[in-house]
């Protein structure tokens, strides 16, 4: 059975993250640890607040029952934070069922979906020099599909907001 080429890549990307998260989880452990053997216990707790909240966006991800969609979402919140941008994720809570998604998701979406969220990446480079960037991302039910909307902003500018839709054509009766 031969995986599609962007299926590929995400799992190529994905243990990247893995590898990339290890190090960071490292980090934040010497981090932790530092503090606490210079006797600042409120300074390691501050730290530990700042890294969890960050996981907790990463870890709604992983009520998607829809594997490569999850995928792909988890990539764009890595890359996000990679560039300095603090994300927030939100959906309906009917996305976190399996039926769901039956109804929901066609493998044609991947393709689109992957080239939308590397987009928003590209984008968000380039807001690299700004200070405070922030990026919410929603995903919203469509009847027969879903949409998925990026928006990086400023603490004054909207840079970005696209959002892209992906529904089932109907059948021509």
């Amino acid at each position: 059975m031969m995986m599609p080429e962007v299926e590929q890549v995400l799992l190529s990307e994905l243990l990247q993250w893995y590898s990339l998260q290890r190090h960071d989880f490292m980090n934040h452990w010497q981090v932790i640890m530092g503090n606490l053997q210079l006797h600042q216990p409120e300074k390691a707790l501050a730290y530990m607040r700042e890294t969890v909240a960050v996981q907790e966006q990463e870890q709604k991800i992983a009520h998607i029952q829809e594997p490569t969609l999850a995928a792909i979402l988890l990539g764009l919140m890595i890359g996000l934070r990679q560039e300095g941008i603090s994300a927030t994720i939100d959906f309906p809570e009917g996305m976190k069922k399996e039926g769901f998604w039956r109804d929901h998701w066609r493998e044609e979406y991947l393709e689109g979906l992957y080239g939308y969220t590397r987009e928003c990446l590209e984008v968000s480079s380039q807001s690299r020099p700004l200070l405070n960037v922030t990026a919410e991302v929603y995903l919203f039910d469509e009847p027969g599909g879903l949409s998925c909307q990026v928006i990086l902003e400023d603490e004054d500018t909207v840079l970005f907001d696209k959002m892209v839709r992906f529904a089932i054509s109907p059948s021509p009766e």
